[in-house]
């Protein structure tokens, strides 16, 4: 069955056109395979960033244990030059933009034991020397890190 129009006289034949429907193309399978496909993606996207955070707070974390580590270090030769200077010296602490430093200094049969603990974010790292003055240079006695 046609439609016909006319406009001045000139005559237009539009067929009409049945829409062929199936079961498989309807509406409601195509928004469940999207929303299927959405989900899926979503997860995906999700597992990245999770793993991701994961990693960036790991490299946080190695990042300030090691500069606790250095600032407890950086407090033993703090506490070596202000040693040769006043040695009835007994504590210290620094302050840095990294972090900070507490410096416990005790007598220890003609030398010094040095107690330096480095502070960065989370990170405390602790650092033990025992040090004698000889020659006007320090001899290293013993080092060990202490776990606290």
């Amino acid at each position: 069955m046609a439609n016909r129009h006319s406009a001045k006289g000139v005559s237009i034949s539009i067929p009409s056109i049945a829409i062929i429907s199936s079961k498989h193309s309807s509406p409601g399978y195509v928004s469940l395979l999207i929303l299927l496909i959405l989900t899926i993606l979503s997860g995906v996207g999700m597992e990245g960033y999770l793993k991701a955070n994961a990693e960036s707070r790991m490299v946080r974390r190695d990042s300030q244990s090691r500069q606790a580590q250095y600032l407890s270090e950086g407090g033993i030769e703090w506490a070596k030059a202000q040693l040769l200077v006043d040695s009835g010296l007994r504590q210290g602490s620094l302050s840095l933009v990294t972090g900070r430093v507490v410096i416990v200094i005790e007598s220890s049969g003609g030398g010094y034991k040095v107690i330096s603990e480095g502070h960065s974010g989370l990170a405390v790292r602790k650092i033990e020397e025992i040090i004698q003055l000889d020659a006007g240079k320090w001899v290293l006695k013993s080092y060990q890190e202490l776990h606290t």
